[in-house]
């Protein structure tokens, strides 16, 4: 049988060619093929929540409103500069704390002159982050009644204190001068530009209590900001940060997802600038726990147009 080598040669070459571009194209697929990683976004969500949730008890106390069944006011005073208050939030599956936990206790302190003033708050029992990471303490944050009756507050990443707290930071002693400092940080500019806003740390809160300030589970809390509450690496071995635009958590309305607004995930490679993806995400009142990514970008490519699990419990 006489063999054609010269057609056998050009076969083997196609085929390895092909076995070449089948291997470089699955080595390809699985660089833009990796799964949303979304738990920064959750430690924004949950960490706000958080903190909504002190600040509506501690307006709705120096409003004069009924405080919730859940509340017991430990000790109170009324000064000729403030007004000041520690009290105690007890959680269970009556009274949970929004988007996070049904069990453990707060403890706020807050002084109040005017129409706003300054709270801190103690987390004790509660896994507000994740099990890696625990929140235990809020340094003080301002909180501002606005003239359309919304609460405005903010919170930045030295605010936020993971580990052991300590409860000297319910001993609030601050002049009218401090307090005034504290409430200038309200008057920052809320950033629109998800690649600046992730690296800011920083985290506005617009809370609209929906007249019912005894009822703070049908308050509207509208987030801007982003960064990171708690640094997590990616599995590309990159940092991630998260930002978000407009983004709405009612949890009477809603207790697994924001309604709407914008989500932001950026994976940045450790020590660099270097972009390894990016995921923009857009909510949805459809409470399913998901968010739906609109477009993504380097290691999450193959998620656009996917629906995407939040997790939030």
């Amino acid at each position: 049988m006489k063999i054609n080598y010269h057609k056998s040669a050009i076969s083997l070459i196609s085929i390895l060619l092909l076995v070449a571009v089948f291997l470089t194209s699955c080595k390809k697929l699985r660089e833009i093929n990796y799964d949303p990683e979304v738990e920064p976004l959750r430690h924004g969500i949950k960490t706000s929540a958080a903190i909504g949730y002190c600040a509506s008890l501690a307006a709705a106390y120096f409003n004069g409103a009924e405080m919730p069944g859940n509340v017991t006011i430990i000790s109170s005073k009324k000064g000729a500069q403030s007004d000041g208050v520690i009290m105690e939030a007890e959680l269970n599956n009556s009274y949970p704390l929004p988007f996070n936990s049904d069990g453990g206790q707060i403890f706020i302190a807050g002084l109040w002159n005017g129409n706003g003033g300054i709270i801190t708050a103690l987390f004790t029992d509660i896994d507000i982050v994740e099990a890696k990471y625990k929140l235990k303490c809020i340094h003080t944050i301002p909180v501002s009644e606005e003239l359309d009756g919304h609460l405005m507050t903010l919170f930045a990443g030295q605010d936020v204190i993971i580990g052991n707290g300590s409860d000297t930071l319910l001993n609030l002693n601050m002049s009218v001068a401090q307090i005034n400092l504290e409430m200038d940080r309200l008057g920052a500019d809320i950033l629109t530009d998800p690649y600046v806003i992730v690296q800011q740390n920083v985290w506005f809160i617009n809370i609209d209590p929906n007249n019912t300030y005894s009822n703070v589970y049908d308050d509207e809390y509208t987030i801007n900001g982003g960064g990171q509450i708690a640094e997590v690496l990616s599995t590309s071995e990159g940092v991630l940060y998260h930002a978000m635009i407009n983004t709405k958590i009612v949890y009477s309305t809603c207790n697994i997802n924001p309604i709407s607004g914008v989500g932001f995930i950026q994976n940045l490679k450790v020590g660099t600038k270097i972009d390894l993806g990016d995921i923009f995400l857009s909510f949805h009142d459809e409470c399913d726990g998901k968010a739906y990514c609109d477009a993504a970008l380097g290691k999450y490519l193959t998620s656009t147009n996917q629906n995407v699990n939040l997790n939030l419990y």
